[in-house]
């Protein structure tokens, strides 16, 4: 007999994915909702158990761990892939890991695995018993004698063929279920490939057969043949000692559901006998069970033996290198239950939940949130913390994500800055316009963020300096440049103290609210915006004064200054500059809210 070059590495299909598992390790890859390959690995116990080494035993263990084991891996792949959303424990959920100590998540997986062998038991147990009973009350079967016994068992086997055979076809026809028995094939051409002794790429495991001697669908098969063996030998043999046959149905069903474990475990042994050798026996035993194979597996795709792929060597590299670390999945949950539990927490500012998603998820728009339909679940919790103390302290959304938009772009921010204003970008979009192509020296004092004077930078060909009196506020504008890849000087000055050299234009967005206005603002504005940022002294033209008395010293000739100004402050301004030209913004009714002066006039 020729032994096979077989590896201890067996597998499973799991939902878009494949788990590998050796004598040592196990490893589960997943390719996720965003097209990458996930892995949850993990090194298995050493079993001493001594019931793990008893022939027959192991087989039921085996089983029954199998099953179980299935299940659990199954529900954690579909977790990643956002088939399986967690929510907060119910009040059962709690009961029951108070004073049962049984994990709710648990004990649903096995209901559910006691259900599907309930229904396994009735399709392929219960109704071809009867069916048999029900055939064979109607033919005499005397003249057989104990040969009778084995006759019934053999049609019972091929009938139960029969029904696995229409299950499996029935099933098999399914859009899920098709992308299942096409992992299934990766697992067996990744192994075959491997016990060729090739290279593991997608090209060479291609190559091979997705038909494979140890698979459960072999098991399955091996199963019903011993079975026909095992009830054929044992009624012929109980009749014949005794002279018992069982008269009532119920008791023939009984005794079939005691012997399952048995059968299971005979059926293990004769599996891994088989597996391990290949003559002409060998494969007339296991033809039955490779010819199913063409059902459960399909051929796969690229993309599927890629994951088959980085499950297997996973394991071989676990197996291999007793230092290496373990992983675990980043699963995910759908966007429409993140929502669900967001709009719960923060129903009355709604329209900010999505834009939270968006932001933590680097999406431009609605639309791409929704055709995402699944999030990260690290992502999922991070949103639902930012929700919960948006509700409770009533921090700035900008300041909780870290980060706001101006003029079509993101800018970082903090508690060290002013959020910038849709209001600015009327600052920024009349600077534009006015320095259009000429290579002219902006000054963007008081500048927080940097968000015009990056603006600035980005859009045109103009050389920008960047005051502000807060070295914490430059900090943030300086991380900002580097984020988007422009040079502006940052220069650390109380208005035009330390300011050298003169520019064709100065903007300033200046503190302009008065002292005893601060009070009134809106509670997430005064408690959390610098006030530095926003007091502008008793009238709010404390800055602006001084702006107007040196100005003129650092513009060039026909050189132009751009103020932010607040409500009802333009004849103040009028009085500080002379001749002044007044931009309105796109409020309802408009108000003036840029200031422009030009040197000279």
């Amino acid at each position: 007999m020729a032994r096979k070059n077989c590896t201890n590495i067996g597998g499973q299909a799991v939902l878009e994915g494949v788990m590998m598992r050796g004598k040592t390790a196990e490893a589960v890859a997943v390719r996720d909702p965003y097209g990458k390959i996930q892995v949850e690995s993990k090194r298995l116990p050493e079993n001493k158990s001594i019931a793990y080494k008893i022939p027959v035993v192991r087989g039921v263990l085996s089983f029954i761990n199998s099953l179980i084991g299935g299940s659990q891996l199954i529900m954690r792949s579909g977790e990643v892939y956002g088939e399986e959303v967690e929510s907060e424990p119910s009040k059962a959920d709690l009961w029951l890991q108070k004073h049962l100590k049984i994990d709710s998540i648990k004990l649903a997986t096995y209901i559910g695995l006691v259900l599907g062998l309930a229904l396994a038991v009735g399709l392929f147990i219960i109704v071809p018993t009867l069916i048999k009973n029900y055939v064979f009350g109607l033919i005499d079967m005397s003249s057989l004698g104990v040969w009778a016994n084995f006759v019934e068992n053999l049609a019972l086997g091929l009938l139960r063929i029969l029904i696995f055979l229409g299950y499996l076809l029935s099933v098999s026809s399914m859009k899920e279920i098709k992308r299942l028995f096409a992992y299934h094939g990766a697992e067996h051409k990744t192994i075959a490939c491997y016990e060729a002794g090739e290279e593991l790429t997608p090209e060479n495991v291609k190559k091979h057969t997705r038909i494979h001697d140890r698979c459960g669908t072999n098991f399955m098969f091996i199963v019903m043949m011993v079975s026909i063996l095992f009830f054929a030998i044992f009624f012929s043999l109980v009749e014949a000692i005794s002279g018992w046959k069982p008269e009532k149905q119920i008791y023939e069903i009984l005794i079939r559901l005691a012997a399952l474990p048995l059968i299971a475990g005979l059926s293990y042994e004769a599996l891994k006998l088989f597996a391990k050798f290949d003559n002409i026996f060998a494969r007339i035993f296991k033809a039955p069970g490779r010819a199913m194979q063409y059902i459960t597996t399909k051929e796969p795709d690229e993309s599927m033996i890629e994951v088959a792929i980085v499950a297997f060597k996973t394991v071989l590299e676990l197996e291999s290198d007793s230092e290496k670390e373990t992983t675990t999945f980043r699963t995910s949950v759908t966007v429409k239950k993140v929502l669900e539990d967001m709009k719960a927490i923060n129903a009355e500012r709604e329209y900010e939940n999505e834009e939270i998603l968006m932001c933590l998820c680097g999406y431009e728009n609605r639309l791409a949130l929704n055709r995402a339909k699944v999030l990260y679940k690290d992502i999922a919790d991070k949103a639902l913390e930012i929700c919960k103390k948006r509700v409770e302290s009533n921090i700035p959304l900008q300041y909780l994500l870290g980060k706001a938009n101006f003029y079509g772009n993101e800018f970082k921010v903090d508690s060290n800055v002013l959020i910038p204003r849709f209001d600015t970008e009327i600052l920024v979009e009349r600077a534009l316009k006015e320095i259009g192509e000429k290579e002219a020296r902006v000054l963007d004092m008081c500048t927080g963020s940097g968000a015009i004077a990056i603006t600035v930078a980005l859009n045109s060909k103009a050389t920008v300096v960047a005051s502000d009196i807060s070295p914490l506020a430059l900090n943030v504008a300086r991380r900002n440049a580097l984020d988007k890849c422009v040079s502006v000087e940052f220069i650390e000055s109380d208005l035009f103290d330390k300011i050298e050299g003169k520019f064709d234009y100065i903007l300033i967005n200046p503190p302009y609210i008065p002292t005893s206005d601060i009070e009134t603002l809106d509670a997430e504005v005064k408690d959390y915006e610098p006030i530095l940022a926003l007091d502008g002294g008793v009238d709010g033209m404390d800055v602006y004064r001084k702006i107007a008395s040196e100005y003129q010293n650092y513009l060039n000739e026909n050189g132009v200054l751009m103020l932010e100004i607040g409500i009802n402050q333009t004849e103040q301004i009028k009085e500080l500059f002379g001749t002044v030209e007044f931009i309105k913004d796109y409020n309802n009714p408009p108000i003036e809210r840029v200031a422009i002066i030009r040197k000279g006039e």
